[in-house]
């Protein structure tokens, strides 16, 4: 596990660290997502407008979406797909802005939507996705973490290392 520490996303600079980090240690074609609850804490609430409409929308529109277990508004559980492309860099951002937990990682081809829909919340994604990595779902899991100031990366024993070394040596020179 790393930890990657003093990320503001609201500066650019460390917005564009961000972004390079999660290309440099992404490993798959898609990233599967478990979303927990909208980040009131740190949005406006015309920013929570906004992103209550077009990020659904997006990723309805790009991938796919679905609230798994929901007690209100700013209080739910939900999952996503999207394909990895450039574009998904940038969403990935306004992913991390808007929900207060995010958890995400390129799937094996053990995992299917389907069978996530109905795992999700089986393979324990708030303990660092350590069932994740452990079920063989996935090599890697990212995991925004608290108040969005860090990213936890969470690697197995089947993961590209040298990767790990890389993005270290990367951070060094920030």
């Amino acid at each position: 596990m790393i930890i990657i520490k003093e990320i503001d996303i609201d500066d650019i600079d460390s917005a564009e660290n961000l972004k390079d980090i999660i290309k440099r240690l992404t490993v798959g074609e898609g990233y599967y997502f478990h979303f927990r609850r909208e980040n009131n804490f740190f949005l406006t609430d015309e920013e929570i407008r906004k992103f209550r409409d077009e990020i659904p929308a997006y990723l309805n529109s790009n991938g796919k979406y679905l609230i798994k277990d929901k007690i209100d508004d700013e209080r739910f559980d939900s999952i996503g797909f999207l394909t990895v492309n450039e574009d998904t860099y940038a969403q990935v951002l306004a992913l991390w802005k808007y929900f207060e937990g995010v958890t995400f990682f390129s799937p094996s081809k053990l995992l299917t939507w389907e069978k996530y829909e109905e795992i999700y919340d089986k393979i324990k994604p708030e303990e660092y996705g350590i069932g994740i990595i452990q079920n063989k779902y996935a090599d890697s899991v990212f995991i925004k973490g608290h108040d969005g100031d860090n990213l936890i990366f969470v690697y197995g024993p089947n993961y590209d290392e040298s990767l790990v070394t890389q993005v270290i040596q990367i951070i060094e020179n920030f």
